[in-house]
Formats: structure tokens, sequence, C-alpha cells
């Protein structure tokens, strides 16, 4: 906890000058967020619009020499604060920085927020949020041993259909609250978050927790691919560095992870293609695909609509739920086989069809049978806690902080993971498990590196601050 902590200081919004240039706006900040910066005699004010820039005046000159882009018109949009696909409306006395939605490009422009108060470090203020977030990343971490536990018990459709059935039962009410607008979004968005859960849950049948959570991890390439196809997102090394940086130490983790999970040649030799194929490892990363492309429309509903977090969640765990309901009516009348384990047909038999599905589950886990008693509670606490409980609290915590200050927080997830399957299933880390875990959780903490930091630190900085300043500098004669 402490080392996230640390973290979380290390990445703070440096209190410099903040450029981000597009082709519609650009935003100036220099310890505060939308303020014009002149050189000379000239004094600097704060503006009311997004895309306003204002000249103020010298204080023996009774009128303006010169203003630019003077547009009064259009309103401030509310800042957001993103993190790993959700949005928040930014809490201006405590957010370090605000975020808008670059519609054009696909991406977000963050400005420093001048309304931030001072603060102190070690305050309730300052620590309950960013403890809050990390105890949500804690808590998902518990996601993947217990899944493990669910799946050794139960068939993993009827896990993961109970799960999800409850979750959206509890979320159901922000159903209500969606938008018109968002609908047709909110169910794509939805049915891309089913394909994760879903494969993560086929994935946690035979492969370690720890690993399905490494690679989980690989959302940090997924979401920015997918901005790319779709937005046609600016995506070289100078627009977005810190993406390049994680992708390549997101694959030299996952190819150290693929070192130690190779089979031998015997077993290779008497067996075939389909056999040896890792399905595990291709399932896990089929997870990072569904969260990933889940992440990107989610984060773009949200950076426009920021009140809506927690409506958009009730679609997606509805839409997971409604296609885990598929899932375990086909598992459980045998159509797939031994496909998500060798449970088949279990709804056909009238003693594990009252025991696998909800609320038999309960029933008689609470009943005298210890074993289903350890998959209710699982079941439960993945459901109500670590699924719709977890995201009201992350909601709450993260329009206090900063983006990158949540996206170190949010990393630490497959690191709890790790030490949960460890105490939990006993797993153990081998080598390659360790290494290739930490260039994955590397990957993740350099998302919330700045691109300019990046730049500078490689002494490749492209000068936009001189040529900022450089082009509004104004020069007056006053004679």
């Amino acid at each position: 906890m402490l080392l996230a902590i640390v973290l979380t200081l290390i990445v703070q919004p440096s209190r410099g000058y903040v450029y981000s240039g597009h082709s519609h706006h650009r935003s100036i900040s220099a310890q505060s967020s939308f303020t014009t910066i002149i050189r000379g005699p000239f004094q600097h004010r704060r503006t009311s619009s997004f895309s306003q820039l204002y000249v103020s005046t010298l204080p023996e000159v009774e009128d303006p020499p010169i203003s630019i882009l003077e547009d009064e018109d259009e309103d401030l949009p509310e800042g957001v604060v993103c993190a790993r696909g959700v949005c928040v409306i930014a809490d201006e006395d405590l957010a370090d920085e605000l975020c808008y939605l670059d519609e054009d490009g696909g991406g977000m422009t963050c400005v420093e927020n001048t309304a931030e108060v001072d603060r102190n470090v070690f305050s309730w203020e300052f620590l309950w949020p960013r403890a809050l977030l990390l105890g949500c990343s804690c808590l998902y971490g518990t996601n993947f041993p217990l899944g493990r536990i669910m799946n050794e018990a139960l068939p993993a459709s009827a896990t993961t259909s109970g799960r999800m059935l409850l979750a959206a039962l509890a979320l159901s009410p922000f159903l209500v609250k969606l938008k018109p607008e968002l609908r047709k979004t909110a169910l794509l968005g939805g049915s891309f978050t089913a394909l994760g859960y879903l494969s993560q849950s086929v994935a946690l049948v035979d492969t370690p927790a720890a690993t399905v959570a490494f690679l989980g991890a690989l959302t940090v390439v997924i979401t920015p691919t997918t901005s790319v196809l779709i937005d046609k997102a600016k995506m070289g090394v100078k627009d977005a560095p810190q993406t390049w940086l994680a992708a390549v130490l997101c694959l030299v983790g996952v190819g150290v992870l693929e070192l130690g999970g190779g089979s031998g040649s015997e077993e290779v030799v008497n067996s075939s293609l389909i056999d040896v194929f890792p399905w595990g490892d291709f399932w896990s990363a089929m997870q990072a695909v569904g969260f990933g492309v889940s992440f990107f429309f989610t984060e773009r509903m949200m950076a426009k609509e920021p009140d809506q977090a927690l409506p958009i969640t009730g679609v997606q765990v509805g839409m997971t739920a409604f296609f885990a309901a598929i899932w375990a009516t086909l598992d459980g009348t045998g159509m797939l086989g031994t496909f998500g384990g060798d449970n088949g047909a279990w709804l056909l038999d009238e003693t594990t069809r009252n025991q696998f599905a909800i609320p038999g589950l309960f029933l008689s886990g609470f009943g005298g049978d210890e074993t289903l008693r350890t998959v209710a509670i699982a079941a439960g606490w993945t459901a109500l806690i670590t699924t719709a409980g977890n995201r009201v609290c992350e909601t709450a915590a993260l329009g206090k902080m900063s983006s990158s200050e949540a996206a170190v927080l949010l990393a630490t997830e497959p690191l709890w993971a790790a030490l949960f399957a460890s105490a939990f299933v006993g797993e153990e880390l081998g080598t390659n498990d360790i290494v290739g875990g930490a260039f994955i959780v590397a990957a993740c903490l350099a998302t919330a590196i700045k691109a300019q930091t990046l730049l500078s630190f490689f002494g490749v900085g492209n000068n936009q601050e001189a040529e900022l300043e450089e082009s509004i500098d104004v020069e007056v004669d006053i004679d």
C-alpha cells in the first residue's frame, strides 16, 4: 500500500507549463487551468470558456490593445477524471487536473486545476479517496482466486451466471437513469464487457489466477489500439510515447510468462495441436480484448456524460448477465460438450440443477453443504462487493485525484491477485511469473507518465512550450 501511495506522488502533474495542441483548440496552463500566459508587462487572467484565450490589458491602457480567439458564447464543460474506462466529474477543490474529451482526436486533453486548494498530503481529505481506490484495486484482485475456487466446485457457466445475476440486480436501480441517447453505445460496450468476464471465467478453469490477472493487464495495449482503429487517434511515438513504452513492456512480459508455460516434447509429439494449444492463455488474452474495447466505449460515454457512470455500469453488468445466462443454458443442456469444464448437461439433472443455480446454491450452501457454502460466499462476494459495490466506491474516489494517480493505484490489481492466489489456493509463482508479471505491471504504470515528461527524459522534447510562448508574445509600443 505504501509503495502505491509513493508512486501516486511521483506521477503528480508537475506545476509547470502544460500544453496540449489539437486541430480545433489549444489548452494552456501555468500553475492553473485555462489561463493565458503573456510575457512582458501583461498580466494573466482565467478565462470562462474552454476554447477562449484572452490578452488582458495594461493598467495604464484604457482599452485592450489586442485579443485572441475571443469567444464568450461557449460554456466551459465540466472537467472529469478518467481511469481504466471510468470517468467521473472532477471535484475542483481536490482534483489536481481536469480532463476533457477531444472529440476530433478521440483522446483526452488534461490541464491543471487552478481551483484546487492547498492541501496537506497527510490530511484525511487527501488520504481517504486514494486509500479507497487502492482498496478497490485490492478487492478486484480477489476475483481471480475466488473464480478458481468457484470453478473447481461448479461449472464455470453456472458460477458466472449466478454472480452476474446478483450484480445486475444490485445495480438495476441505476438503469432507469440511463440517458436514451447512450443506450446503443452502452449495449455495445456492455457486450464487450461480457466478453471480458466470460473469457476470464473460462480461463480460470485451468489457468493460474495470477497468470490470468497479469494477461488481463493487456488492456493497456488493446484500448489505445481500439482508439486508433475507430477514432483514427494520433498514436505516433511523439504523440503517445507512454503508450508505446507500455506496449513494449507488455509484450516482453507476456513473452516471459509464456516461456514458462510450454509443454514437454513428449506431450507435444503424442498430442494434437488443439490439445497442446495454450487455451488458458488465449482466453486470458481475450479477457483483455473484451475489457479493453469496453474501456474505450465507456470512457468516451462517461467523458461526455460523467454523471452516467453507474447507469452505464448497470448496462454492462446486465449485458454480462444476459450472455452468461445463454452460456449457462447451452452448457447446462450439454450443447457445448466439455467447453468450460466437464460438468456438461448439469441443468438436465435435478440434483445439480437445484444446487448449481440461484437460489438453490445459497439454500444448499447455507443448509449444510460446506463446499457449496464456500462457493455461495464467493459468489455473493464477487457479485455484490467486487462487482457492484466496488464500482460505487470507485466513482466516489476517482474524482478527487488526477487520472495518473488513479491509474497507478488501479495498476496494482494483478499484484493483489497474485498475493491472494498464493493465500487462497496455494499458487506458487515461478521466476517466469515474477519477471513477466513485473514487466506487465510496469507497463500499466507507464501509461500514467505524461507524454512530455517521457519525451524530455529521453531528450526528444518538441519545444512546444517555447513555440507557444513565441506565438502569443505581443509587443506593444506605449510611447
